[in-house]
């Protein structure tokens, strides 16, 4: 028995139109300012500038600015441009014992960072790291005098817990803790704080798509404490170099 016509297939057997028309085939991109080419120039003085911070972070800069710096490439999305970097920087921070004395807020936001970082480069920590957190043997997890002021801490703690392994329980515990802690304060904080959050909610940052992490957060990162100029520029012009290209390559391939 001969097959039905497939849906979409015309009687003279052709397919039917583009949604995107003929839009990529004829794209141009905006006029600018600046040329591509002052961009991947401006980037390049740039990603030195950047590299020089690490020549800093590998001897008179504390590991928490170390940790920082790095989830900021990260999120940004140009980690890719350090990646030798960041991964010497890494066994740097894992090799030696580290302790965040900045107040209860600090360390325990400094303390999932470390974790939640080391483990997505590969290396375990166990998670005797968060046991200070506990109140007793039932495996609870205690507030430890945290107020509303320490959301940025239950947050980066709601994120690093989602690096667990099956059987580690008290990471199951904490994604409770904070997860409920967070639905109840998230429409008390301001932007972009807020939005940091909802995403989290919804999806946990290790599990985020990476591009779609770096679109919010080239908005949101110089509301950040250590926000640094010279790191959102670079990420600036790589967002735009990255989207010139494969605008480029769509228009090729239609």
């Amino acid at each position: 028995m001969e097959a039905t016509a497939t849906t979409g297939i015309g009687a003279a057997g052709a397919f039917e139109p583009s949604l995107w028309d003929d839009y990529f085939v004829t794209y141009t991109p905006p006029p600018s300012l600046r040329s591509e080419e002052w961009m991947r120039q401006r980037a390049d003085k740039l990603k030195k500038e950047v590299l020089l911070m690490f020549d800093d972070h590998s001897s008179a800069m504390s590991a928490a600015n170390t940790l920082t710096l790095v989830d900021a490439l990260e999120r940004l999305g140009i980690d890719h441009l350090f990646q030798q970097q960041i991964d010497a920087a890494m066994c740097r921070v894992h090799s030696k014992e580290t302790e965040f004395t900045a107040g209860s807020s600090m360390e325990l936001h400094m303390s999932a960072l470390r974790f939640r970082l080391l483990r997505q480069h590969g290396f375990f920590v166990p998670t005797d790291v968060f046991d200070k957190y506990i109140t007793d043997g039932t495996g609870s997890f205690s507030t430890m005098g945290l107020t509303g002021d320490d959301t940025r801490a239950l947050l980066s703690l709601y994120n690093a817990a989602h690096m667990a392994v099956p059987g580690e329980d008290i990471l199951d515990n904490v994604i409770s803790f904070t997860r409920s802690r967070l639905i109840a304060i998230k429409g008390h904080v301001a932007s972009p704080l807020s939005d940091q959050i909802s995403r989290a909610l919804d999806i946990p940052l290790p599990r985020y798509l990476r591009p779609l992490e770096t679109m919010h957060y080239i908005t949101e990162y110089d509301k950040e404490e250590a926000y640094d100029a010279t790191v959102l520029e670079l990420a600036r012009l790589n967002y735009s170099i990255t989207r010139s290209l494969h605008l480029k390559e769509i228009r090729t391939f239609c």
